[in-house]
Formats: structure tokens, C-alpha cells, sequence
């Protein structure tokens, strides 16, 4: 029979400290960075300069001849064509980083320079242009239409048109990509790697270099931040496991920051004009939206499904890829979903401003409805609730946030004056759902102890903890009674931390392990304790014998085993995770309308995540999706100089990014609904955050800033043209 969720949760649901917060606290948590072999070599990636060029030679020779330099790993061939300055081009290994610099300047390259378009502006206007291969510049979309969009808008009571915008932003992972390879005499090889997923990497690696992959280990115990941009084993990878065959040493690679910047992946860009039409009630009758964005010298679109939760029975979506001589996009936090979000609530709020509603309304009354195939189908699903689900997250989102009272008309806030206040909604919807493989193992011993493994990965998130809360709930114990190790791919099958899976996906399979573990245990030791097994239960800290109420202390039960462990083996199956939720986010800013700075002030975020595990770390995520969030919208930006083609703030000092005294108060609730189980957490609460915050600017104001970051540049641009209409 299929394992099931307690209906009496004593720990699952509640704040629970992290297990690793002392090794992060006190610096014993080592990261691929902190990794040092004995006899370790140095290694950095050489880099072409130019944002389009071609190789036409390479030489090694002189670099060869420096003192410390070990090894070399060519990347790109001659004649071949490198589409961003950053691309890859040779890599080199010496016994200090040093040594592998002035390598790395001795190497003599000879590039032939080709014409190249970093701008989007540019790449729109460059039809017939082929700067980045393949498919060419531009890749126009299908129109993608529902019904009749020019007659629904022809009889609208209220039609709106306008600009809409997100720009390319960087990951800026404060672990930087890179691993620390090392080859042992038998050729298995051992990668320390900073990785959202141990097992694919090992998997990688093995299929780069045509070994069983039993004879990779992938070793990931702590790592700084991925957000989508860290799966496999990468260009960076490959190199250092190359190089350190090469030299028979040990070498560490890991990238600086501008080498981060420019090829670990970045967010990509999404602009639209949209057109969207309603009725004097605030029913949304039609949305267009013409959009377009950058993945870099990529293919894929920038954007997710537009319209963004609304379901107008009038639509017609057009997306235009327009590739550039930038590094490729890679996924980020909800990869297209904030770029919809900022494309769809915006609109809606500039259609409010026009009909003369509190945009509250205008979201209430167009929430899409539960869907009656899925209520009977799959009633613990997204679709089945999701009127349900917003309209009690909205109405939780206002009362805190006070919106009553708070809100008032675009521009028309109290006060007179230069600093205007404004308040801002928008909602959103991720999956999150849970998968596997997991493989997971729980062991107890004759002492009393539990070991969980399982090669999952913790991000930062607090997966140690989460697993250990489920364990301990299944047997008794408290969290810090579990042993979890995590982050070797020689564990077992895993999935990759990516589309907020690795809760959903790894918490069934701890519950299934933990279950098989205390049968196992309960049927080792009934003889020894004079019971049978199906009358023995576990309770906190002890096992019963339901029949007479006898009871043995935890550690003393387990001493039946003798010389014995038992072993449970577990893995996700469906029905204890789900997959889809909402969310709703509420922004509060003031805006100087003499020097045009933003100031967030407050941010109330409600989300819904299925059933809590740990109820500290979901708060956490939540809260740390918001300041990402806060982010975008008021400072990431990745500017290009349009003449060398490269980015001009590929660094920490001039990519801004928002310090403790920008961050707003973030009010977060979580909207537990634990008849649904286990959905991911870590992507939704960043992806209505812009379009909240461009919302509250022009309600403070009066006029939209159509572009994010709503720098002070870009907000009196806005109100210059307002005063100029």
C-alpha cells in the first residue's frame, strides 16, 4: 500500500533551524572554492575579446617555456567561428593562479574580427544579418490567436496600448561556476564541483571522457547559489577534468566574475507592446501583446505563456527571438515567467487606471476560473483551485498590506510633496511539481543512530534539514538526531535542483525510505522484545506495544538489533507531491519625483506551496524570491557597449545590486494547504515581484515607467513625457 502523509504532524509544518547553520556560521562548510588537493594546480579559461571574430591561430609555444605552466586544453579549433566576447578558447593549468595568468598572456591568438549586433534595438533592425549562425538574427513567431481580437476591441468599452519591458540580467551566483578535478592511478576521477546536480555531472563527465559513470564521483556538500545556471558539468567542467588528466594533478577551475558574467548564462530580455480591452465592470474582454527578447547568440524564446494567468476570450500573442553576440541565456528563477508577469499585470493595471477601478477589482473579477474536468479529475491540482486559491490569497494579501485603505488612484496619493507614495499588485503561477529518481537510503544502527544518504544537492535551501524532518517525523525523533548526507553522486539517483523539484521530489522519498526503515526495524527486533511486529508502533522518542502499552526508550529498542542495521530504501512516487501554485505579492514604494530614485518600502508576499515541510526555511525562500525580485526591478541590468560588443559592468562594482538598506519590509505568508502535499518553492515567490513594483510606481505617480530597472534615469524620462503630453 502507498505511504500517505501523517494526518498528525508533530514536526512537518513547523520552524525547524537549519541543520548546516553552525558550518555556514563558522566557516567549517567547505565549497568547491575551499577545496585544495595535495599538489593542486591552478587553472583559468582564455577568453576571445571580441563579441563576433573568427580563430585563425593559436600558439602555445612561448607560454609553454614560463616557469609552473603544467598543461594546456585547446577549446575552440582553428577556423572556428566564437559568437561573444567571453566564449571559450583555450585553457591553461600552472602551480599558482599567477603563473597560469601570464600564461594565459603569452599565448599568442590571432583572430580575424567579423561584424556584430549586441543591442536589441539593433538586432530588430538587422533583417537579413547573420552575425551569429544558424537560423540568423531575428527568428519571427507565429501568431498565436483565440477568437476575434479586432472586433472584441472595436466594441470595448476601455482600450489601452502600451510598452512593456524587462532587460538581460545576470545570475550572479556569489559562488562563481567551476570544480576542483582530480584523477586517481586507476583513471577514476573525483570533481568537487559547485552544482545544482551532482548526478548529472557525474553523468557528464562520464560521457565526455567514455567511462562507466561508477567511476565519476560528483562531490557537492555546500555551494553558493545556482538559480538555474548550474547543471552538468559545463565548458568550464570539461576543461579542468581535461586539464587535470593532462597533468596528472589535481586542478582547480573556478571562473572570476567577469568570466561568470559573460558565459555562466543570464536571464533574458522580454519587451512588448501590448493592447488589452475590458468593459466598464473590469472585464477583460481581449489582449495583444508583439513582444520580443534576447537569449544571446541562443534560440529559445524569452517569454512564457502570455497572457499571464488571465484567460481573455480574445488573444493574439506574437514573440520575435532576436539573437545577439551575447552569452546564451540559461534558465533563472522561473525561466519566462517574470518577463509574462511584467507583460500581462502591468496592462492590467493600466486598464484599471482607465475604466477608473481599483485594479483589486479588475483581478478579482478576471481570475480564471477552477477548472470543472480538473475539480473531478485531479482536485488537489492547480487548475482545480486556482480561483479558490487566489481569491483567498488576494484577500490575505490586501488585509495586510491594509489595501483599503492604502490604495488610492494613479497620482493621486496624499500629500503634496515631491515624494509620492504608491501601492501595487500582481499574481502569479509556477509547477514545482515532484519527480524522481531519488534514490534514497535510511539506515539505523543497534546504537540508536539514523543515517539518511541520498547525492541530492542542497543550494542553500536548507535540504539537509528537510530531509531530516521527515525522517525524524516518520521515527520519532528530532531532526538533529538524523545523520543526512547528501551531495555525492555515488549515493544513487537524483534529480537536478532545478523547477523548484528538489523538495517535492526528494521529501516523498525520504518518507519512503524512513517508512521502510521502521518496518524493517519493527520486524527485526518484535521477537526480541517479546511482540509481534504489527502491534508495535513508534512514538516520540520510544516504541509502544499497542496491546499492552509497554514502551522501550528509542536507543534501547534499537540495541535488540545486536550486531545488526536495518536498511530502508525509498524513492518518489506519485500522490505525495503536486504540482502548480499561486501566489500574490503586494509592493509599496516611494518615489522622489525631483530626483526620479524608487524607494521600495514594503512587500507583502503570500504564497501557496502544498504542505509545508519546514516552515522557517519556506519563509526564508519566499523572502529571498522577493529580494531577488527587488532586484530586477530596481537595479540588474547587463549593459553592452554597442561598438566593442562587450559588456561594460561585468563585475560586482558596477552591476548594481541592491544592499541591506535597499531591501524593503517583506511580510510573508505562507498559504499552507497541506491536502495538496509537497510543491516546490523555490522559483514563484521572485516572479511577481517587477511587475508588483511597477505597478506601485504608477500608482505613486501617475504614468507608467515602462522599463525595468526603474532607475532614477528611466522614471524621469516617464515623467518628462508626461509633462511634455
Amino acid at each position: 500500500m502507498a505511504n500517505t502523509w501523517p494526518s498528525e504532524r508533530r514536526l512537518i509544518g513547523t520552524k525547524i533551524q537549519r541543520l548546516d547553520g553552525p558550518e555556514k556560521a563558522t566557516g567549517r562548510a567547505k565549497y568547491s572554492f575551499d577545496i585544495n588537493r595535495p599538489g593542486m594546480l591552478h587553472a583559468i579559461i582564455v577568453r576571445c575579446p571580441y563579441a563576433h571574430a573568427k580563430l585563425k591561430s593559436l600558439d602555445t609555444s612561448a607560454a609553454e617555456k614560463l616557469p609552473g605552466v603544467k598543461a594546456f586544453h585547446q577549446i575552440a579549433k582553428n577556423g572556428t567561428e566564437l559568437f561573444y566576447a567571453g566564449e571559450e578558447v583555450i585553457g591553461v593549468a600552472a602551480d599558482t593562479e599567477e603563473h597560469a595568468m601570464d600564461a594565459a598572456r603569452a599565448i599568442k591568438i590571432d583572430y580575424e574580427i567579423l561584424e556584430h549586433l549586441v543591442m536589441e534595438e539593433d538586432g530588430l533592425a538587422s533583417k537579413g544579418k547573420n552575425t551569429v549562425g544558424g537560423r540568423g538574427n531575428l527568428i519571427p513567431g507565429e501568431e498565436d490567436t483565440k477568437g476575434n481580437l479586432d472586433e472584441a476591441i472595436k466594441h470595448a468599452e476601455a482600450v489601452v496600448e502600451g510598452s512593456y519591458g524587462v532587460p538581460v540580467i545576470s545570475h550572479q551566483c556569489l559562488e562563481s561556476h567551476g570544480l576542483v578535478a582530480e584523477w586517481d592511478p586507476d583513471g577514476n576521477l573525483t570533481v568537487w564541483c559547485s552544482t545544482q546536480a551532482t548526478y548529472y555531472t557525474a553523468q557528464g563527465l562520464a560521457q565526455y571522457f567514455k567511462i562507466p559513470v561508477t567511476r565519476v564521483k560528483c562531490i557537492t556538500h555546500y555551494m553558493g547559489g545556482g538559480f538555474g545556471s548550474k547543471f552538468g558539468p559545463d565548458v568550464q567542467g570539461i576543461v579542468g577534468a581535461e586539464l587535470a588528466k593532462k597533468a596528472k594533478a589535481p586542478v582547480k577551475l573556478m571562473l572570476d566574475r567577469a568570466s561568470e558574467i559573460a558565459a555562466a548564462g543570464n536571464r533574458p530580455s522580454a519587451y512588448g507592446t501590448v493592447k488589452i480591452a475590458g468593459a466598464n465592470d473590469g472585464k477583460i474582454i481581449a489582449y495583444q501583446v508583439d513582444s520580443y527578447g534576447t537569449p544571446g547568440a541562443g534560440t529559445s524564446r524569452t517569454v512564457g505563456p502570455l497572457p499571464y494567468i488571465y484567460e481573455p476570450e480574445h488573444t493574439k500573442v506574437k514573440h520575435t527571438v532576436v539573437r545577439l553576440n551575447r552569452g546564451n541565456q540559461r534558465a533563472m528563477r522561473a525561466p519566462g515567467h517574470p518577463q509574462s508577469s511584467v507583460l500581462t499585470d502591468c496592462a492590467v493595471d493600466d486598464l484599471a487606471a482607465k475604466l477608473g477601478l481599483d485594479p483589486l477589482q479588475v483581478r478579482l473579477r478576471n481570475l480564471p476560473p477552477n477548472d470543472p474536468e480538473a475539480v473531478k479529475q485531479a482536485p488537489t491540482s492547480i487548475r482545480a483551485l486556482r480561483h479558490t486559491i487566489y481569491t483567498k490569497e488576494i484577500d490575505i494579501a490586501t488585509k495586510l498590506a491594509n489595501w483599503q485603505k492604502v490604495w488610492h488612484p494613479p497620482g493621486k496619493g496624499p500629500g503634496a510633496g515631491p515624494v509620492k507614495h504608491g501601492i501595487g499588485m500582481a499574481i502569479h503561477t509556477w509547477g514545482g511539481a515532484g519527480q524522481g529518481p531519488n534514490d534514497t537510503t535510511t539506515t539505523i544502527s543497534s546504537d540508536g543512530s539514523v543515517l539518511l544518504q541520498c547525492s541530492t544537492q542542497d543550494l542553500g535551501t536548507g535540504e539537509r534539514t528537510v530531509m531530516a524532518i521527515v525522517t525524524a517525523e516518520v521515527l520519532g525523533l528530532e531532526p538533529k538526531d538524523i545523520t543526512v548526507r547528501i551531495g555525492e553522486s555515488q549515493f544513487g539517483r537524483s534529480g537536478g535542483s532545478g523547477g523548484s523539484t528538489t523538495c517535492p521530489g526528494t521529501a516523498p522519498a525520504a518518507l519512503n525510505a524512513g517508512v521502510a526503515a521502521r518496518d524493517a526495524l519493527l520486524a527485526k527486533i518484535a521477537d526480541r522484545l517479546d511482540a509481534k511486529a504489527s502491534d508495535l508502533t513508534i512514538e516520540p522518542g520510544q516504541i509502544v506495544d499497542k496491546t499492552n502499552n509497554k514502551k522501550w526508550p528509542w536507543k534501547q529498542a534499537c540495541a535488540k538489533l545486536g550486531m545488526d542495521s536495518v536498511k530502508g530504501v525509498g524513492n518518489w512516487t506519485p500522490g505525495l507531491s503536486n504540482n502548480g501554485v499561486g501566489g500574490v505579492q503586494i509592493a509599496e514604494v516611494m518615489v522622489d519625483t525631483e530626483t526620479g530614485v524608487v524607494r521600495c518600502t514594503k512587500v507583502v508576499a503570500v504564497q501557496d506551496c502544498g504542505m509545508i515541510i519546514n516552515k522557517l526555511t519556506c519563509e526564508s525562500q519566499v523572502a529571498g524570491g522577493v529580494i531577488m525580485g527587488v532586484n530586477y526591478a530596481l537595479f540588474e541590468e547587463n549593459i553592452f557597449d554597442r561598438h566593442t560588443g562587450r559588456q561594460v559592468n561585468p563585475d560586482m562594482e558596477f552591476y548594481k545590486l541592491g544592499g541591506i538598506v535597499d531591501m524593503p519590509k517583506i511580510i510573508v505568508h505562507m498559504h499552507d494547504m497541506p491536502e495538496r502535499g509537497v510543491i516546490g518553492i523555490g522559483e514563484p515567490p521572485t516572479i511577481s515581484t517587477c511587475a508588483a513594483i511597477s505597478n506601485a510606481v504608477h500608482n505613486a505617480i501617475g504614468v507608467r515607467v515602462p522599463f525595468a530597472p526603474f532607475t532614477p534615469q528611466n522614471v524621469l524620462a516617464a515623467l518628462a513625457k508626461k509633462g511634455n503630453a
